[in-house]
């Protein structure tokens, strides 16, 4: 029997899809696709149990999630009992090099705003139907940051360190 420390988070089950059993995983990889023959482990009620993908179960909805239909999940009742559970894979599956960075583990993080040169610290990563926002305490604020490129301009997991540009439009929000 496999472990909660033996597995990694790859995605979260959002919400049901269609009246088949199938389910919507936000995922900020793509360890579906490369892993989809391997048993995926959905955290129930603190313990992983496996799931395998059904045959043809798999289908990118957009940058950032999935439709995913999984081997005797049949119709929309037992799908809704997934939905909001953690969607994990065995780590030993993994090579060093295909670990993926998640936007979730950046908690913590240094901010440093290019636009005022001021310094925060990301509170919050919250993932809204694949549109990614930070709440980054700044200037004794909190300011919601969507994830973007235009905005997040760099990070750096080794530091811990998270260089965005937050447009005036935002900072007049709050």
């Amino acid at each position: 029997m496999i472990k909660r420390e033996d597995c990694l988070k790859i995605g979260e089950i959002g919400k049901t899809h269609g009246l088949e059993g199938s389910v919507v995983v936000y995922a900020d990889n793509d360890l579906l696709e490369g892993y989809r023959e391997e048993p995926m482990f959905i955290l129930l009620e603190g313990a992983p149990v496996p799931f395998y993908i059904a045959e043809n179960g798999l289908s990118r909805r957009n940058h950032s999630s999935y439709i995913v239909k999984f081997d005797y999940v049949d119709d929309r009742r037992q799908a809704e009992r997934l939905v909001g559970c953690d969607l994990l894979m065995d780590k030993e599956l993994l090579e060093e090099e295909d670990v993926p960075f998640e936007l979730s583990d950046m908690r913590g993080y240094a901010v440093l705003d290019v636009r005022t040169g001021e310094k925060g610290e990301l509170l919050h990563v919250d993932n809204y139907s694949g549109n990614v926002v930070f709440t980054i305490s700044l200037l004794g604020k909190e300011i919601l940051l969507p994830y973007s490129e235009d905005y997040v301009l760099e990070i750096l997991p080794e530091e811990q360190f998270l260089r965005v540009d937050i447009p005036e439009d935002i900072f007049d929000l709050y």
